[in-house]
């Protein structure tokens, strides 16, 4: 549906929720709709967000149907690890469906009411659940509880088929999935629609679900990587503090997102149902997911292994520090120049081995389309060592610093079997950053 970038986000979101319910015909007084949309947008603008946020709502809902736009809305007003709570506003009408389990780490069990409750229990059929499961944030517990607050807070207004409708929109947006809406269709049956009334809900589920990871398509990897970026302060709250977080803490935060995707088959990005999308247009989808996937692991353990050599020379000359200690503060748009490590990196000189990526080099210069909330787009320190030493000896660093990070080898182990040349000029870097390390590097140097 139609959007105004000229409003402020709440505005947005009423005047988006007012187009749904005018499209569907429903005669809801204006103070209803705003009391919804206020809702949505105080849960969606929590601090701790930076990706699942009102803008990413509002980018979801262009060229939406009304159901898919009420769906676009709701899908992720709960976000419990992000949150560390259901929003306050949902917490009534939530408290008889799902509470805290303490016998599984972030787990929420769903209680009895979920069956008893008939709008209750059509949800807990579209998303295949039973009374007494406990659910975590990881197993589809969000999106659940996003499909009991749209379905609760709709319920009298829209029909029982359309709030179906929408909760099996919610539920298609548990990504990375194989085959779940052979499993989705066949649990719609049983609700006693018709084949034809299924056949719409599952297609345009799937089209919601991929519009939701529709950047892994992005044909630019500088956008992609940068909602990557935003998801990581999502899942690792000590970057919330971009003044304090380590360089173990900077270390953890990548190193969890590359694993995640370089253990993702870029089939399970993208779906398709019914013809939704065109096989065409899901075969171009698949392979631009593959292509940023590629990029993205590559351009994470280019700066995994940078950040490596910083937190061994942090190790091994004092213990481990905030990151800004080392590399210098992000700027704070007062204009104010920052001191920075990469002040103090020569020009490298190109590597004679191997060749440099393009692209690649183009991501660690230039960096990702924005800087994030702690951390600058560009690489400098990477972009130092990659064309110093090329792609091909930062992602055997890479494996070497794996060793390192599982206890394998010492920090100082690691040093010595690194290019000395470049370490060195890190080292003398660093040691003009943080002055109370540069005695302990220098002798550090000397027995490398």
């Amino acid at each position: 549906m139609a959007d105004d970038p000229g409003l402020s986000p709440v505005h947005r979101i009423i005047s988006t929720f007012s187009r749904a319910v005018e499209a569907l015909g429903l005669g809801v007084p204006p103070l209803f709709i705003e009391k919804w949309a206020v809702a949505v947008h105080q849960a969606l603008s929590s601090r701790a967000r930076e990706f699942h946020t009102h803008q990413h709502v509002l980018d979801l809902v262009r060229g939406a149907d009304a159901i898919e736009t009420l769906a676009a809305l709701y899908h992720d007003i709960v976000y419990v690890q992000v949150d560390l709570d259901v929003p306050s506003h949902y917490a009534g009408l939530l408290q008889p469906l799902v509470a805290r389990d303490s016998s599984t780490p972030h787990g929420w069990r769903l209680l009895p009411h979920t069956e008893e409750d008939p709008t209750a229990r059509d949800v807990m059929h579209v998303f295949g659940r039973k009374a007494g499961e406990v659910l975590t944030p990881f197993t589809g517990l969000n999106e659940l509880a996003s499909g009991f607050v749209a379905a609760k807070e709709l319920e009298g207004v829209l029909s029982r088929e359309q709030l179906i409708a929408v909760v099996t929109c919610i539920e298609a947006s548990i990504p990375f999935r194989d085959g779940e809406a052979v499993a989705l269709r066949d649990r719609l049956t049983t609700l006693g629609l018709q084949a034809e009334e299924i056949g719409v809900m599952v297609r345009r589920a799937t089209r919601l679900s991929n519009n939701d990871v529709g950047n892994f398509a992005d044909p630019d990897p500088a956008r992609f990587l940068d909602n990557t970026w935003k998801l990581l302060p999502e899942t690792n709250p000590s970057l919330h503090a971009p003044t304090t977080y380590s360089i173990k803490d900077y270390r953890v935060a990548l190193m969890k997102m590359e694993r995640f995707l370089s253990a993702l088959p870029p089939s399970r990005v993208f779906h398709t149902w019914g013809g939704e999308p065109s096989q065409q247009e899901h075969e171009h989808r698949i392979a631009a997911a593959a292509r940023n996937i590629d990029i993205a692991v590559r351009y994470m353990r280019c700066k995994l292994y940078s950040s490596s050599l910083l937190e061994a020379l942090a190790l091994e000359s004092g213990g481990d520090v905030p990151l800004p200690y080392f590399l210098g503060g992000v700027p704070d748009g007062s204009g104010v120049p920052m001191k920075r490590l990469e002040q103090f990196l020569p020009a490298p000189e190109p590597t004679k081995e191997g060749t440099l990526d393009g692209i690649m080099r183009g991501l660690l210069l230039g960096g990702r389309t924005t800087s994030s909330s702690f951390d600058i787009a560009p690489s400098p320190v990477a972009d130092f060592l990659y064309v110093a030493l090329g792609e091909e000896r930062l992602l055997l660093g890479f494996k070497q610093a794996q060793r390192m990070w599982d206890g394998v080898i010492s920090p100082r182990e690691f040093l010595s079997i690194q290019p000395l040349d470049q370490l060195e000029v890190l080292a003398w870097a660093v040691a003009e950053m943080a002055p109370t390390r540069a005695i302990a590097l220098v002798e550090l140097m000397k027995l490398l």
